[in-house]
């Protein structure tokens, strides 16, 4: 395990933007928290593209992280995550519906969180999935990890 993070106990924030360095490619930004006793994330995410008409895809965010070591100076770190669209509900609306997701997430980063590729899928407005594959991530801002 990489011993910055194995020195943090808790959580720390961490944003990535995914993809957006070709003119007219998708641009997915995700802010995370990480939560390390229980290797989870959770967070939001919001994809968008210079289209006609414009994609904007907003997603709730949760899951977990785990350490890929295939020798002890080469680890990588797994993130996978699923979205959900984010539904403004009333306060004391209830349970409410099941919602479908509407993005799902893979990024492999270095074991120092600041860069890797992702792999994600999403839900346009008119229910079709689309797939972006090998995107470059990298980070914007993280309190724990600069």
């Amino acid at each position: 395990m990489n011993k910055q993070v194995e020195a943090m106990t808790g959580l720390f924030i961490v944003s990535y933007e995914i993809g957006g360095e070709m003119p007219g490619a998708p641009l997915f930004k995700v802010n995370f928290s990480v939560y390390t006793p229980g290797e989870t994330v959770s967070g939001m995410g919001h994809i968008t593209q210079a289209t006609n008409p414009p994609l904007d895809i907003a997603t709730s965010l949760g899951g977990q992280y785990t350490y890929m070591c295939v020798m002890p100076k080469n680890c990588h770190i797994l993130v996978t995550a699923i979205g959900h669209p984010m539904i403004k509900w009333p306060q004391g609306g209830g349970v409410g519906p099941v919602i479908p997701p509407n993005v799902e997430l893979r990024m492999v980063l270095g074991e120092d969180w600041k860069s890797g590729t992702a792999n994600y899928k999403y839900q346009d407005g008119k229910g079709s999935w689309h797939e972006v594959t090998d995107a470059p991530v990298r980070i914007v801002s993280g309190n724990a990890l600069m």
